[in-house]
């Protein structure tokens, strides 16, 4: 999603499509290089999206010199890893315009069996038997995640039962997951970080439109939480980031888990879940149910050890 930006400045696309299974390996790579990626479906069979299905990616950047440089790095990306891009690389000059109120414009409510995702141009939408999350347009809303973003929301309200009186979103990125939990467990204590701080700034602007007590923080890779916390134990820890962090930090989750707490795990593909699933298990995890949103997975695990 687009950095807000107020200064105008020329802006440059590359587009091609690919199949949706693919979309991951050049969000992955490109995420941190890039201005802005916006992902969207050319051609499906069926509502939901399947791995074939064709979907185009683009890619933003403000230097022209960059398109060169990026094309070849996309054409050697699918080379590598033996993706097809199923038309021609289009490179050209786009119009300036507001982009953090277009993109508002095009992002589409997510709703659950409870909950009515939205950016505030969308609220007067909410039905009636839903609650309200409001997130404004930002680059940390998400860029093609949507079934990683449902099926976690999925999880949680499976599990509004527990008792959770201390919840950690890790990864928080926009807040979605932890105004989801304040709303399901409006009691507890939540803690939620990101390594990103513009993440944690455009969570707690989130918050704000929320009316949400949510402790929001940036963390490191080698703390998760703030040294006045470091004591704190969790009934419920939620984290929606990559495969390879969630087994880096297996250890660190573990050591911040109470007897008998849950965890929500996601952000992999279900050909990484049998590491993420080990990494758990070896620890004193064990795997509750799993949810399939296509190619992406969930995981809910309890700590007994």
């Amino acid at each position: 999603m687009f950095k807000s930006d107020s200064q105008s400045k020329d802006i440059f696309k590359i587009s091609f499509n690919i199949q949706y299974k693919d979309i991951n390996i050049f969000e992955e790579f490109f995420t941190e290089k890039v201005s802005a990626i916006s992902v969207y479906e050319v051609k499906s069979k069926t509502l939901e999206s399947q791995p074939k299905d064709i979907w185009c990616f683009e890619i933003y950047c403000d230097n022209q010199t960059n398109l060169v440089t990026l094309k070849k790095e996309v054409q050697e990306l699918a080379k590598l890893n033996n993706i097809e891009i199923t038309s021609d690389i289009i490179s050209e000059e786009i119009e300036d315009k507001d982009w953090v109120a277009f993109y508002q414009n095009q992002l589409a409510p997510i709703q659950t069996n409870r909950f009515f995702i939205c950016t505030t141009l969308h609220q007067d939408k909410c039905p009636k038997d839903k609650t309200l999350i409001l997130i404004e347009a930002s680059r940390a809303f998400g860029t093609g995640t949507h079934e990683t973003t449902s099926g976690c929301i999925e999880a949680l309200e499976c599990l509004k039962d527990i008792k959770a009186n201390k919840i950690l979103d890790i990864g928080t990125g926009s807040g979605i997951l932890s105004f989801i939990a304040e709303k399901l467990w409006n009691e507890a204590e939540i803690l939620a970080c990101d390594i990103d701080d513009a993440s944690v700034e455009i969570a707690k602007e989130n918050a704000s439109f929320n009316n949400s007590n949510i402790k929001f923080y940036q963390n490191t890779s080698e703390n998760i939480l703030l040294d006045s916390y470091c004591n704190s134990k969790f009934d419920l820890v939620l984290s929606n980031i990559l495969a390879l962090p969630l087994i880096e930090l297996s250890t660190q989750i573990s050591n911040l888990m109470n007897k008998n707490g849950y965890l929500v795990l996601s952000g992999f593909l279900d050909n990484q879940l049998e590491d993420v699933r080990d990494a758990y298990e070896k620890i004193g995890f064990e795997v509750k149910e799993i949810i399939y949103k296509n190619s992406w997975v969930i995981l809910i695990a309890a700590y007994y050890k």
